[in-house]
């Protein structure tokens, strides 16, 4: 009777485990389709929250998925919808991805890649041709000229003849051409060996040119060259380190610099610039020279520290802490950009200073003339303008808007947004107007923006 006894308890034992069991799963599957139930119906709140334009997105994000004929990565359709937002905005506010922000970082940094020559917009024209760079330390193998700013690329290719031709003709304001720039560069790599044709002349002359050999590579760029006492200097950099050099035999400008005078050309406000800067001072401090010819045209601008920077040693009148620029935000805040220690003794004490500018000065430019302005290191009247044409008047850009880099942690993404309206230390904005003649800034003839020899500066030169 026991045994039949513990026999009928252990089934009734495990009756009841089956029924616990059944229980605990059909809580669990409640639980489970319950807390689906629930995040379908917050997701569908949550969409209903979305703005319209959102929904519209997302919408389209499904179409594309089901019905487009090629299929288009999530990565692709994502990134294109948010450069497609950059629309709305200023033509200064960009949105980029990881990549693309790496690369820009580098572009900060002066590290390049390539030839290192840059063009004037929808021409063949140089506008610069970077310190460093290999068209800067190019193998002349026609010709007798270095490769310098307002020559024209007419061909390219893997041998002396073997060219192929970038020619173009302007007709009035327009540039016509049958093979671009950028679609015969853009061919080559780094480590390719390529040979250049620049002309001094036109940008469709292929007879009166100079043939440059180049290895693409690797480089950091220098944003500062300095020239007076016959000579003209730069830092040259391997690697990390950069020197203070002897580069005289890579540009024309130190014969365009007569006795007394120094001459100081900042490209971008980018890279090591400050530290160029520096070294360019004490290089002018060791000269003895009495005149500073401070060169930004075609300088585009760049980071502002670095502009502060450099402003500490360019404020005749400055102090510890003076302010260099304001900046007012959406929200009401003013915020101001200060000099540690002002220099300007140390360097230029007793000097003439000038300015050399264009319509492509802007900026970061400007905020460092507006620097000079307001603490007494130049008036006016120091400032030159180059005038194309018949024009009589001319102006600076007029960027007194500042951008910042707001990046995504998650992703490595990143926006640029201008947030700021930027005001001298004297309370002058010059957003929308620039630096103008009207101003009492001196107007300065030139044929274009950069023409070769450079005529422009020896008439700066023989004005001062």
């Amino acid at each position: 009777m026991q045994n039949n006894h513990s026999q009928d308890g252990s089934a009734e034992e495990q009756a009841r485990a089956r029924n616990r069991g059944i229980k605990i799963a059909a809580i669990a599957l409640i639980s489970v389709a319950g807390a689906v139930l629930f995040f379908f119906i917050g997701f569908f709140v949550y969409y209903l929250t979305l703005p319209e334009g959102v929904r519209s997105l997302l919408w389209m994000k499904e179409q594309v998925d089901d019905y487009y004929y090629r299929d288009v990565s999530d990565e692709a359709f994502w990134n294109a919808a948010l450069n497609g937002a950059s629309s709305a905005l200023d033509d200064y506010s960009q949105y980029y991805d990881a990549d693309s922000y790496d690369a820009v970082i580098d572009d900060l940094n002066g590290k390049m890649e390539g030839i290192g020559a840059s063009f004037f917009g929808g021409t063949n024209k140089l506008y610069k041709v970077a310190i460093g760079s290999p068209a800067f330390f190019a193998d002349i193998v026609q010709g007798d000229s270095p490769v310098e700013a307002g020559m024209f690329l007419t061909g390219a290719g893997t041998s002396a003849d073997a060219l192929t031709d970038i020619l173009y003709t302007q007709v009035g304001d327009m540039y016509v051409y049958e093979t671009s720039v950028q679609s015969v560069l853009s061919t080559f790599e780094t480590g390719d060996t390529v040979y250049l044709r620049f002309s001094k002349e036109a940008g469709d002359d292929t007879e009166n040119c100079v043939v440059a050999k180049v290895t693409l590579a690797e480089y950091t760029e220098s944003y500062v060259l300095y020239a007076g006492g016959g000579k003209a200097y730069a830092v040259l950099y391997e690697g990390d380190t950069g020197k203070w050099t002897d580069v005289s035999e890579y540009v024309s400008v130190e014969s365009l610099v007569p006795a007394g005078t120094g001459y100081i050309r900042i490209v971008q406000f980018s890279g090591n610039v400050a530290e160029e800067f520096r070294l360019a001072a004490e290089q002018y401090a060791a000269d003895g020279e009495g005149t500073l010819v401070l060169d930004l045209r075609n300088n585009g601008g760049g980071s502002v520290a670095a502009m502060a920077d450099i402003a500490g040693r360019l404020m005749k009148e400055g102090k510890a802490n003076s302010v260099v620029q304001t900046h007012a935000y959406k929200n009401g805040t003013v915020t101001a950009d200060r000099i540690e220690q002002c220099t300007y003794d140390r360097y230029f004490a007793d000097s003439a200073v000038y300015v050399a500018t264009n319509y492509n000065t802007a900026s970061a430019s400007e905020g460092l003339i507006g620097a000079m302005v307001s603490y007494g290191t130049i008036d006016y009247d120091n400032i030159f303008i180059t005038a194309t044409g018949k024009s009589s008047a001319a102006r600076t850009f007029g960027k007194g808007i500042m951008q910042a880099y707001l990046t995504n942690s998650a992703t490595g993404a990143c926006v640029k947004l201008t947030v700021a309206t930027v005001y001298w230390a004297n309370g002058t904005c010059i957003h929308g107007t620039g630096i103008t003649t009207a101003d009492g800034a001196r107007l300065s003839r030139a044929q274009t923006f950069a023409d070769y020899g450079d005529l422009e500066l020896q008439n700066i030169f023989a004005s001062v």
